[in-house]
């Protein structure tokens, strides 16, 4: 046995380096598997809770800002004043839900919005316009659906064109919950 020849302070020494090397190990298995659990979790959440993009263009100024990333919320729950993201042609837009359906939404030639006849309070706006607008109002929203409004008025593309018209809850990613 080779530890009949060493010294009570060597044998020492090496149960203490075999206790280090077995603590040092347990440790980092510890690490390994609490990075792989993260892994696993963070993975499942952002491919069924959350979903990271990345917004470009000034319809939602000056709310949201070209290159900004979101998180949102992949959700249908939707209410009214709620910023979203949807799909219109192979392309995730986002803006605010203004009005559900079975109500009935008008906007004046000065851009004030009024929900089944009644004034929409729109704090988050720093312009009222009318924009650009192909469809007639009043207009009644139609079931499972939204009508959706940038809040850059003056230039967003929104369901004032007919070509985008009503966000239907189907065309729902879900609600911006941050904006970085």
């Amino acid at each position: 046995m080779p530890g009949k020849f060493l010294s009570k302070e060597a044998q020492h020494q090496i149960k203490k380096r075999r206790r280090f090397r077995k603590t040092a190990i347990s440790v980092i298995r510890a690490w390994i598997i609490f990075l792989v659990i993260t892994t696993i979790i963070l993975l499942n959440l952002f491919t069924h809770v959350f979903q990271i993009v990345r917004y470009s263009g000034n319809g939602m100024e000056p709310n949201l800002s070209s290159g900004q990333v979101l998180l949102l919320r992949k959700t249908q729950d939707v209410e009214e004043g709620d910023i979203i993201a949807f799909y219109y042609n192979n392309q995730v837009l986002v803006r605010r839900a203004i009005c559900r359906s079975g109500k009935q939404i008008s906007i004046s030639e000065d851009g004030s919005v009024l929900i089944n006849n009644q004034p929409l309070e729109e704090n988050y706006l720093t312009d009222k316009s009318i924009g650009q607008c192909n469809i007639e109002f009043p207009y009644h929203v139609q079931d499972n659906g939204f009508f959706v409004m940038g809040d850059n008025r003056v230039i967003a593309m929104d369901s004032r064109l007919k070509e985008i018209g009503i966000v239907s809850i189907d065309r729902i990613i879900g609600k911006v919950l941050l904006a970085i």
